[in-house]
């Protein structure tokens, strides 16, 4: 089970680098396990991370093997308070950003699967990536949202299994390089 789970957690983790939601060292991916939660590391370019690189987190907060991601805190809180959620997914989405700097609100998306496929969005304030701050802000955000935009820093999707949150993630860009290209279109 554990080397189906860190599989999967690196297959996924290259899958976004390819498409890039995720660039050099940046963002970050999880998953909830009965004794804690493996993670990506910090400083990894993640299209070359490798199984032996993840890290492990106990479900008391010790760092057990490697040096997870900065936001390994945000990961840890979201899982105590929401044990529904099994995977975590941070990621820096070029047009989600983008948008934000347009001043789209993510709460009305022209196309109406938005609100299908993503549910309602939660949307936090800027907090410094890394902090506990943001941790306790974006995973007390969790218990209501499974798709949260961060502020002039990014993302974070949560699924049952790294796969749903993964594509929750890959339409909610989708539907925001849809979004950019309408506000830029009007604005010519």
């Amino acid at each position: 089970m554990e080397r189906q789970i860190k599989k999967e957690l690196v297959k996924f983790t290259r899958y976004l680098a390819e498409k890039g939601l995720i660039s050099g060292s940046e963002g970050n991916l999880s998953v909830k396990v009965k004794e804690g939660l493996w993670i990506t590391p910090s400083g990894r370019i993640k299209e070359f991370i490798t199984e032996k690189e993840l890290c492990f987190i106990n479900e008391g907060g010790q760092f057990i093997k490697g040096k997870p991601s900065s936001e390994w805190g945000m990961h840890f809180l979201t899982y105590k308070k929401n044990p529904h959620i099994r995977a975590v997914v941070h990621t820096h989405p070029t047009y989600a950003l983008s948008l934000e700097a347009l001043g789209f609100s993510f709460r009305e998306f022209s196309l109406k699967e938005a609100e299908l496929l993503l549910g309602d969005i939660g949307v936090l304030s800027y907090f410094e990536p890394g902090s506990p701050a943001l941790w306790e802000f974006a995973s007390n955000l969790a218990r209501s949202y499974k798709v949260i935009f961060l502020k002039g820093h990014g993302l974070i999707t949560l699924g049952a299994s790294l796969e749903e949150a993964v594509n929750l993630t890959l339409i909610f860009e989708k539907l925001c390089k849809i979004e950019w290209l309408i506000l830029t279109k009007r604005r010519r």
